[in-house]
């Protein structure tokens, strides 16, 4: 054997032990890192995947930073709540406070099981003004409504009240005969018109459903896609009415709301809030809202950190944050949530 044969030889043998070298470090690497979790496909039912803010608050404050607590269920579509998110999913884009750039950093992010806090009586008060034409135009909210009444349990109560113009209208008492309250639902289509008699229908609302309902756990859930024109009550007069009775608020809010003061007045009875860019949000928000009712969801439980860039005082005081939380999906799309608190 020649020189150059020689070291051709050897040069191939190397090459040789070297590829099985990678190969078995490759497998190991295999064993210790099993394949990635299973993406979930949503259901094709028309619906958009969507998200409930059911706590949100303050955890500490300095002058230099504020950490909150926020915790949401998200669904999937209008049968599946959504358990297959990790951190990376959440994000919170920077956000201008007093002229300085502040940045968002996830603490944590856990899955939680809720617990069952038993039958319900919920009255849907559902908003039929104006605008509502122009939001949502294919009544994507009346099919919603009918899955949520297509969910209810056995020994659960649904009752249904619209508002309009000046007033609310009392269309079913409780029931558990859903049929009755679909068919008027039904009715409800093109039927839109006048002002947002918000806060008025929330506040007897709340009347009617300590009186009438005979479970222990009340609520009053509420579809609107604008701000309250009666101004004879308050957002805050509907929330301490709300908690005087022991009746949670459930608010769904759809397009330009005021979502602001609606997150308020849930986080501060104990409900949630759902917030619909598109019209078929509602189907996934509508389809889960009965878990939420029950306290049977897995939600996840966030925690955050706000800090300046530029100023290490920027906290100092009271004040207000309102931003929104970005949620991306395995299977791809995103939506946003928006939310807001007070620190002091």
């Amino acid at each position: 054997m020649d020189k150059t044969t020689y070291l051709r030889t050897k040069l191939a043998l190397f090459i040789s032990i070297i590829s099985i070298g990678l190969l078995l470090s490759c497998s190991k690497d295999d064993n210790n890192n099993p394949d990635p979790d299973p993406i979930v496909e949503p259901l094709n039912d028309n619906s958009l995947p969507s998200a409930a803010i059911l706590n949100i608050g303050v955890v500490e404050k300095t002058d230099d930073h504020v950490k909150f607590r926020m915790d949401l269920a998200v669904f999937r579509d209008s049968k599946n709540v959504e358990d297959n998110l990790k951190a990376t999913n959440f994000i919170i884009d920077s956000l201008s406070i007093h002229g300085y750039t502040s940045l968002f950093n996830n603490d944590y992010t856990q899955l939680v099981n809720g617990s069952n806090t038993g039958d319900y009586a919920a009255l849907m008060l559902l908003d039929q003004s104006g605008s509502i034409s122009g939001t949502d135009p294919e009544n994507y909210r009346l099919d919603a409504a009918k899955i949520f009444c297509s969910n209810l349990g056995t020994n659960n109560l649904v009752g249904l009240w619209s508002f309009a113009y000046s007033n609310y209208k009392q269309l079913v008492d409780f029931t558990t005969d859903t049929s009755k309250i679909i068919q008027e639902i039904e009715k409800l289509r093109d039927q839109e018109g006048g002002s947002t008699p918000l806060y008025k229908s929330q506040y007897e609302g709340v009347t009617y459903a300590k009186d009438k309902a005979s479970k222990p756990n009340k609520a009053v859930l509420t579809f609107t896609d604008g701000e309250d024109t009666e101004y004879g009550l308050s957002a805050e007069d509907v929330v301490n009415h709300a908690k005087n009775q022991g009746v949670k608020l459930y608010n769904i809010g759809l397009g330009d709301v005021s979502s602001e003061s609606l997150l308020k007045q849930a986080v501060a009875t104990n409900g949630g809030f759902m917030y619909a860019k598109d019209a078929r949000q509602l189907i996934s928000i509508f389809g889960n809202l009965g878990k939420l009712l029950t306290n049977t969801a897995i939600y996840y439980q966030t925690e955050w950190t706000i800090k300046s860039k530029g100023n290490d005082k920027i906290f100092s005081g009271q004040g207000e944050i309102a931003h929104e939380l970005k949620i991306t999906f395995p299977y791809g799309g995103e939506i946003t949530v928006p939310f807001s608190f007070d620190y002091e």
